[in-house]
């Protein structure tokens, strides 16, 4: 559940369960009235408070209205939404974004592709700031989540196409800070793949940690068969040993913290349970 279901759900939740018996049954009875009658029913013969709050979030989930895409992903309408409200909490002021060329209008998802998705990619300050805001916001859409020593917080990451010396400090030229813009990605593409052999300086980097972010459902339904973890193609980054770059962040879904997990990798390294997605137009 991502944070802004988190809030309204919580808050409604507490102001029914606080709500005295006569009030709570009449409630009850119009949300039942509302709902198909089979759902009302449920509530109504419900043995508890719980139990038939729990009816009243599944059978509105379910409406067309408030329907994921594909079963995984927010609605095109609620991601912006949603960046709003996050910056908000992280006094992060929006005056300051500014949108790459003209603000297009919202992409749409694929209704024959389950893998492509609709992204708000954005860019902080710095590299390095969008990378730990993306990922601080994935994370608070999951239960659980972990993250490598190779990739200790906060990451030393540069874009694929900063060619300086690998001592240099700060942010490449190629690197745009305080910007927004649509994007849609494939996911599955280039699967068991090593980075180095397919990727180039336009391969999608932080847009997959806001993906993650936006989507959390689609990160809690990867099972490394049909919805996979992802490498960051379009970023370099350097363990907290390393001299050099050469290591490619990647993204997952831990077995063992039941949860998101955040690690990295050589470039020239493959894994059958992860993808090298790239954008599609």
């Amino acid at each position: 559940m991502d944070r802004r279901q988190k809030k309204g759900g919580g808050a409604v939740a507490a102001n029914l369960l606080s709500m005295k018996g006569g009030r709570f049954l009449a409630v009850m009875n119009k949300l039942g009235e509302a709902l198909p009658a089979k759902v009302g029913d449920a509530i109504l013969d419900a043995d508890d408070r719980e139990d038939a709050l729990k009816e009243i979030v599944e059978a509105i989930n379910a409406l067309p209205r408030f329907a994921l895409v594909h079963g995984v992903y927010t609605r095109r309408g609620d991601l912006f939404e949603n960046f709003i409200e996050r910056c908000k909490e992280k006094g992060i002021d929006l005056a300051r974004f500014s949108w790459l060329g003209f603000p297009a209008a919202i992409p749409h998802f694929d209704p024959n592709d389950p893998e492509t998705v609709v992204v708000l990619d954005a860019t902080l300050g710095t590299l390095r700031e969008t990378f730990e805001f993306a990922w601080q916001w994935a994370k608070d859409g999951q239960e659980d989540s972990g993250r490598s020593n190779r990739m200790i917080s906060p990451a030393k990451i540069r874009l694929l196409s900063d060619e300086r010396p690998d001592d240099a400090e700060g942010d490449g030229p190629d690197f745009t800070p305080w910007t927004l813009s649509w994007r849609r990605i494939k996911l599955d593409t280039n699967v068991g793949r090593r980075p180095f052999d397919v990727r180039d300086p336009k391969s999608p980097g932080c847009a997959l940690l806001f993906m993650a972010a936006e989507h959390p459902k689609r990160i809690k339904a990867m099972d490394r068969k049909k919805r996979l973890g992802f490498w960051l193609p379009g970023l370099w980054c350097m363990a907290p040993d390393d001299r050099v770059w050469r290591s490619v962040p990647y993204v997952d879904f831990s077995f063992n913290c039941h949860g998101l997990w955040l690690d990295s990798d050589a470039g020239c390294c493959s894994r059958d349970d992860l993808a090298i997605p790239s954008f599609r137009e």
